[in-house]
């Protein structure tokens, strides 16, 4: 049987599996095994809003498909407070809203999960997937794929409520 969440609960777990996905330690640690640009802070802050943008993005896309709007919508709301708790200036947050954030949302929309590498490959340092190392290309997008599966599992494991 199911856990039934309510949705002041399933937005704190979705915004516990973001946490749990974008904690810089591991996409640090990502960054290093794809050999990505994070060895100046300028360089890391990229790296860690992209990655950010992604798994916000992915957790939103696993919501829209196992969640009613309701959870979607109030998991949105929250996005200005867990940025803020990052660390990120109001203005910081707008933008990584409109600009970050959206261009990962924009495939999700129509389903292709697939386009997330190239999006991060193509905002983080300009370059088309086809013209990145191979190994970075396979270490990103497997990384991506298994974030998508965990947060669908997960959220395969509840019911939510609809109040």
């Amino acid at each position: 049987m199911k856990r039934r969440l309510s949705v002041a609960e399933a937005v704190r777990a979705a915004s516990i599996l973001y946490e749990l996905n974008s904690k810089p330690e591991g996409v640090l640690a990502l960054a290093r095994q794809a050999e990505l640009p994070c060895s100046d802070p300028g360089a890391e802050k990229a790296l860690l809003r992209e990655w950010r943008a992604f798994v916000h993005a992915a957790v939103l896309y696993g919501l829209m498909i196992q969640a009613p709007n309701i959870v979607v919508v109030e998991y949105l709301r929250v996005t200005q407070d867990m940025l803020r708790h990052e660390g990120y200036t109001p203005d910081e947050a707008e933008r990584f809203v409109d600009e970050a954030f959206r261009a990962y949302v924009e495939p999700l929309l129509r389903t292709q999960t697939k386009e997330c590498p190239a999006v991060f490959f193509g905002r983080l340092i300009g370059r088309e997937l086809a013209d990145v190392p191979p190994r970075a290309a396979a270490v990103v997008s497997g990384v991506m794929a298994m974030i998508f599966a965990a947060v669908l599992d997960k959220l395969e494991q509840y019911e939510f409520a609809a109040e």
